[in-house]
């Protein structure tokens, strides 16, 4: 399976929070992460796209700092931050953060994010900046789904999502568990031409990540089902894991 990543392009950064309309995780996501943080510590988000966990944080005193690969969706968060509270950079994870040579009590990387790195090399590359950034006894939290029922998948799956009054998204999924890709195929319907984009996102599963980790330096200290803290169990449809170096 072949197929080019992209990043949010103008269209979907403009539907992106309709996409993922989870006002209700973000409050929990802020509040969890808030509670690892002494008033006023510093954070790095990767993937910090337009702002929906970086800007509460910030509200709340924090230094707040990002990284992103979508230069529209870090025109969003310019929009949505006029003052400039956070200081956002465009560039990719999984390369040396060059733009970013301080340290931080919290590293941040979540809704899936970590699986557009799209190989494990890629995916230990980001795990290993995500722990050079951190300071001591600092903390790095990712979050992601657990593809287990996405890898026994057996043909593609198509579903349709409202966006507003006048737009829909058609969604394809296509998954190669052989290279654990997912390929996502969104194409927005507006009364214009249609705009399609593709997705390729490379899964791990929990333990697997756990292994990258190690390699990157980074040993797991807890994980949860959720942003409320609920027990992991074999049915928890995501986790959130929280990592810290391992000197």
């Amino acid at each position: 399976m072949i197929a080019q990543n992209a990043h949010y392009n103008e269209k979907l950064a403009g539907v992106y929070e309709q996409m993922y309309p989870i006002g209700f995780d973000t409050t929990a996501a802020v509040e969890f992460l808030d509670g690892m943080l002494e008033p006023g510590g510093k954070v790095l988000e990767l993937g910090i796209g337009t702002g929906r966990i970086a800007l509460p944080l910030a509200e709340r005193g924090h230094e707040v700092h990002g990284v992103d690969g979508s230069e529209a969706m870090l025109a969003r968060l310019r929009e949505k931050d006029p003052h400039g509270a956070i200081t956002a950079a465009l560039g990719d994870f999984t390369q040396p953060l060059t733009d970013f040579d301080e340290s931080y009590d919290l590293v941040t990387l979540v809704l899936n994010t970590f699986f557009v790195a799209v190989s494990k090399e890629a995916q230990v590359a980001c795990l290993r900046n995500a722990r050079e950034r951190l300071a001591p006894g600092g903390r790095f939290v990712l979050e992601a789904f657990d593809p287990s029922p996405y890898h026994v998948m057996e043909k593609p799956d198509f579903s349709m999502r409202y966006l507003n009054e006048s737009t829909v998204m058609l969604d394809t999924l296509t998954v190669d568990k052989t290279q654990q890709l997912m390929v996502a195929t969104h194409t927005i319907v507006d009364g214009g031409p249609p705009s399609t984009t593709h997705h390729v996102l490379r899964y791990a599963f929990p333990l697997e990540i756990d292994l990258l980790a190690e390699l990157a330096g980074l040993r797991l200290v807890e994980r949860w089902s959720g942003w409320y803290q609920e027990p992991y169990s074999v049915t928890s449809p995501r986790h959130v894991s929280v990592y810290e170096r391992t000197d």
